[in-house]
């Protein structure tokens, strides 16, 4: 575990096992707020042990989850006495996921897991006046994705709503979510802190994922200098699009993607995989015409 020191109050701590995460802690004047709990029990209690060294672990705890995904709210049962903040949508994702994620990433528990939903419920947000810190609802990466400003400190956290070198799309919710990183600009923060990148001091990568997401609404993306990961984003992205067009009934949007997503395949590496990969998606094409 790594741990980074943000401002006079905020601590970043990144977890490298089974892939990087970063949860951030911020030491309010009454409460101690901590903003995702990771792969579960081994991760808070690192945590928890660190505060201990500083001797700021007795205030009450206030939890915040960010979105509802595994990585970061499996830690939540260690703080059940505790208040756990969370967008109004997310029990109702713990209810219809939680125990067939569990089963299917069983093997990223880091400690004991058990499922815990928030306890307190925003539509909006909440704001906690006099320590500064506000939790409000960001959609984007998740229709839940909620995000955390510390208004002393101009600390942003923003969950997995950035991601580099690009944001994972996962519904037809673009123009909100491309709302919602305008409106992270507009917040002037010092420091950006997102679930699984470096910290941030600059809005640089904000501007390229709100680039990315204005530019895959309209037309195809230039993909002349990707890269491997870039490529397999992208390729996630554009069929992720393509069925969610498919399923709503949008068949000229939807072959549009499909057939990105199939220049994206044909530029790989040839393999047997690829190649009944490239032949399901030409079928796909066709039915759609």
């Amino acid at each position: 575990m790594k741990v980074q020191k943000v401002g006079s109050r905020g601590y970043v701590f990144t977890f490298e096992d089974p892939y990087k995460l970063n949860i951030y802690v911020i030491n309010g004047e009454e409460h101690i707020f901590i903003c995702d709990t990771g792969f579960g029990s081994d991760s808070v209690n690192a945590i928890l042990d660190y505060l201990r060294t500083l001797d700021i672990h007795s205030k009450p705890f206030i939890v915040f989850n960010s979105h509802a995904d595994y990585d970061h709210v499996w830690g939540n049962h260690v703080f059940k006495e505790s208040e756990i903040i969370a967008h109004e949508l997310s029990p109702e994702i713990f209810q219809k996921e939680g125990e067939e994620i569990l089963e299917i990433y069983g093997e990223h528990k880091r400690g004991e897991v058990i499922l815990t939903p928030p306890n307190r419920l925003f539509k909006e947000k909440i704001v906690f006046k006099i320590e500064g810190v506000e939790f409000y609802h960001s959609p984007g990466h998740t229709l839940e994705s909620s995000s955390c400003f510390d208004h002393k400190e101009k600390v942003l956290f923003v969950g997995d709503n950035i991601e580099s070198p690009f944001p994972y799309i996962n519904f037809l919710n673009l123009e909100n979510y491309c709302d919602s990183l305008r409106e992270y600009l507009s917040r002037n923060a010092k420091v950006i802190i997102s679930g699984h990148d470096e910290v941030m001091f600059d809005e640089s990568l904000i501007l390229k994922n709100l680039q990315y997401l204005e530019t895959i609404q309209s037309k195809k993306i230039d993909r002349k200098n990707f890269t491997k990961q870039h490529r397999g984003i992208h390729f996630q992205n554009t069929s992720r699009l393509a069925e969610l067009l498919k399923e709503k009934g949008d068949k000229n949007a939807a072959q549009r993607y499909y057939r990105e997503a199939l220049e994206i395949l044909k530029e790989a590496e040839a393999s047997t995989e690829i190649e009944a990969e490239i032949k399901e998606m030409e079928k796909i094409i066709a039915d759609l015409a």
